[in-house]
């Protein structure tokens, strides 16, 4: 092959790698946490978390009524991204007559919190995924990503890089490196700031978000052009995105999430699917599909979350702007740890 063919050949890579990971879309991922111990990729599933099973009262009488359950009950298992629960399918009226009528699908997103819902799971506290990016039907490496976090009791860091690699680390290498933080609160992760970074042909590009929860105000935007919305209730920004369905996971329904990456702050359609099962490298896992609805002339994605591993993303496949597959990164190991 030519020296010519070569550098069209990297060229067309490298516009691939910015395609998957740079879109605004694309979930790769700074700041690794210390190295966590090594969990072998075919361990024991974990246990679905279960409240403990009450003693039995040897000296209750036994015509005693029993005793009416807490309100808090009724919510612990509160739907994904703290939001109100998914768009139901048409009901009888009969079915719905005591329930306030369902709103719109475009109101969920922005909806007020009206209930403290707790979470159900929890993220471990500290670990780390790394994946393989791949392009195209014939899944042409393009780079690696890695996804890692820290969790302490009520606070997180999330961060994630993704770099290239094989011919297009040679001729065009580029760096992209996203950091997350902010609280665990009863309803999952509330994000206070993201910063996005972006290094190719030795020039750094930045953005940044900020969550001014009390004043109820979204700043975000570059250095050079900085921006501000309303901050709605359940807003994340694209990587504490992925991470609220461990600590909530999602129940299938169509969702409207208000999410930032930095420079874009909008209102996107997800919707989630039952269960599937996808071939890894980690071996064939159960997984719930989560997918952002096409919009006309635009791109998307879709994560598939392990059942058997906390709901962990595993799996982010793309979608050009004709819906057609163009590429993904799949983990390749996980590690995490409780110390």
């Amino acid at each position: 092959m030519t020296i010519r063919g070569r550098l069209a050949i990297t060229t067309l890579l490298s516009i691939a790698f910015h395609a998957l990971v740079v879109s605004g879309n694309w979930l790769p991922l700074p700041q690794e946490p210390a190295e966590p111990r090594l969990l072998q990729a075919r361990f024991a599933p974990l246990p679905e978390l279960k409240p403990a099973p009450p003693r039995p009262q040897v000296h209750a009488p036994r015509r005693a009524a029993p005793a009416p359950a807490p309100e808090s009950a009724a919510v612990v298992t509160a739907g994904p991204l703290v939001l109100p629960e998914p768009v139901p399918d048409a009901a009888p009226a009969e079915e719905v007559v005591d329930e306030p009528a369902p709103e719109p699908p475009q109101q969920l997103a922005l909806a007020a919190e009206t209930s403290v819902a707790a979470a159900v799971h929890s993220l471990p506290r500290r670990g780390r995924i790394s994946f393989t990016l791949l392009y195209g039907e014939d899944r042409t490496f393009v780079g690696t990503a890695v996804q890692s976090w820290e969790a302490g009791t009520d606070t997180y860091l999330l961060a994630s890089e993704a770099e290239t690699g094989g011919l297009v680390e040679l001729f065009r290498p580029q760096r992209l490196r996203y950091v997350s933080q902010g609280g665990i609160t009863p309803r999952g992760l509330r994000p206070e700031s993201f910063v996005a970074n972006r290094t190719r042909r030795g020039r750094s590009e930045a953005a940044e978000a900020r969550f001014d929860w009390g004043a109820g105000n979204l700043s975000y935007g570059s250095t050079s052009e900085s921006k501000s919305a309303a901050l709605p209730a359940g807003a994340q920004d694209f990587v504490s995105f992925i991470f609220q369905f461990v600590l909530v996971p999602p129940s299938p329904g169509l969702y409207r999430v208000p999410i930032t990456t930095g420079t874009r702050f909008e209102v996107y359609d997800i919707v989630v699917s039952g269960e599937e099962r996808i071939e890894t490298p980690l071996g064939t896992l159960r997984t719930l599909s989560v997918k952002q609805m096409p919009r006309a002339g635009e791109e998307s994605i879709e994560i598939s979350l392990a059942m058997e591993y906390r709901y962990l993303p595993v799996r982010i496949r793309h979608y050009d702007r004709e819906g057609n597959y163009s590429g993904e990164q799949v983990a390749n190991e996980i590690r995490i740890s409780e110390e």
